[in-house]
C-alpha cells in the first residue's frame, strides 16, 4: 500500500485502499469533508508522515494564546417543535469562567449567567434575575437553564467552545487519524480518559483550526460542535457562528458573534455577582 501522507498507527490518506476505507467506516471515524478554498499548504503537510502526538502538539500550539473574549451574540435555539432567539453578551475568560446577559431590546440585562470555576463548588454557577431580583445558585441553576435552553447543555463543561477551541485537547488520547485524499481535512479521534467520552474531530489541513467535533458521551449521547465563518480578528482566525447540536434530540444552538473582542483582559469582577455587576452592555 502506498500513500503520500501516513499519520503514526500507519493509517494512509482517505481513499488510498477500499479495504481501509471499510474499517473507517466500521470505526464510525468518517466525516464528511466541507469544502475548502485552497492555499499553500503549511510544514506539516510537507511532511511524508506525521505522528498522532505531533500533529496533537501543532493544535494546542494553534489554539494557545486566546486569553477571553467578549462579544454580543444572537442566539438561536431550535428543537423539533419550537424556535427561539435571544439577543446576549458573551464573556468568556481563559476555560474556567463564562458570563452570558440575556438584553431586552434597549439593551438591559432580562437575566445573568455566570460560571465561575474558581469559586467553591456550590456556588460556581450562578443564575441572576434582575426583574425578580432573584439568585439561584447549584441545581436550581441546572434546572432554570433546562427550561430556558430546552436542552440538557452544561454551559461551564464547553466553555472552550465558545472561542473555537476543542475542549480538553491537551487531555485527549488520540487514538487514530487520516488526511483526506485531496489533503484539505485531517480525520482524527480521540478518548478522554477523564470521563471515558470519545470524540472525532474534523480539522482543516491547512490552517489547523477545528471544523467540527463529535463527541460521543458515556451515556451514549452524541453532541457535535461546529465552528464556521472564520474572520480575522488581532491577526487571528476566529469563527464568528459556533453550532452546538444533539442529532438524536433533534435540538440545536446557533451562535452568531457581532463584533467579537479578543484578549482585552477581564477582571475577576465580571465573574462575581454584585450589587453593580459588569456588564458588557455597560461597556
Amino acid at each position: 500500500m502506498t500513500a503520500r501522507r501516513k499519520i503514526r498507527m500507519r493509517i494512509p490518506i482517505m481513499g488510498a485502499n477500499p479495504l481501509w476505507l471499510a474499517l473507517w467506516f466500521l470505526a464510525g471515524g468518517w466525516f464528511l469533508a466541507s469544502c475548502q478554498s485552497m492555499v499553500a499548504p503549511t510544514s506539516h503537510l510537507n511532511q511524508e508522515t506525521i505522528s498522532l502526538d505531533d500533529l496533537l502538539k501543532r493544535l494546542i500550539v494553534k489554539q494557545s494564546g486566546l486569553t477571553d473574549l467578549k462579544s454580543f451574540v444572537y442566539t438561536t435555539i431550535e428543537k423539533k417543535d419550537q424556535k427561539r432567539s435571544f439577543r446576549q453578551a458573551l464573556i468568556v475568560r481563559d476555560s474556567d469562567s463564562l458570563r452570558i446577559e440575556t438584553l431586552s431590546v434597549l439593551g438591559q440585562p432580562l437575566g445573568v449567567y455566570i460560571f465561575n470555576g474558581k469559586n467553591s463548588k456550590g456556588r460556581r454557577s450562578i443564575l441572576y434575575d434582575p426583574r425578580r431580583n432573584r439568585v439561584l445558585l447549584g441545581e436550581e441553576v441546572h434546572r432554570a437553564l433546562m427550561q430556558t435552553l430546552g436542552m440538557d447543555l452544561d454551559l461551564g463543561e464547553y466553555i472552550s467552545v465558545f472561542y473555537g477551541k476543542i475542549p480538553r485537547l491537551e487531555f485527549l488520547k488520540m487514538t487514530g487519524g487520516a488526511l483526506s485524499k485531496e489533503e484539505a481535512v485531517y480525520w482524527l479521534t480521540g478518548v478522554d480518559p477523564a470521563n471515558k467520552s470519545r470524540m472525532e474531530i474534523e480539522i482543516d489541513a491547512y490552517t489547523l483550526f477545528p471544523n467540527q467535533i463529535t463527541s460521543i458521551l458515556k451515556n451514549g449521547k452524541t453532541m457535535r460542535v461546529k465552528w464556521q465563518d472564520y474572520r480575522e480578528i488581532k491577526g487571528r482566525d476566529f469563527p464568528h457562528q459556533i453550532i452546538i447540536e444533539f442529532p438524536s434530540q433533534g435540538e440545536r444552538l446557533t451562535l452568531v458573534y457581532s463584533d467579537p473582542v479578543i484578549n482585552a483582559g477581564i477582571s475577576d469582577d465580571t465573574f462575581q455577582l454584585s450589587p453593580n455587576p459588569v456588564s458588557l452592555s455597560q461597556n
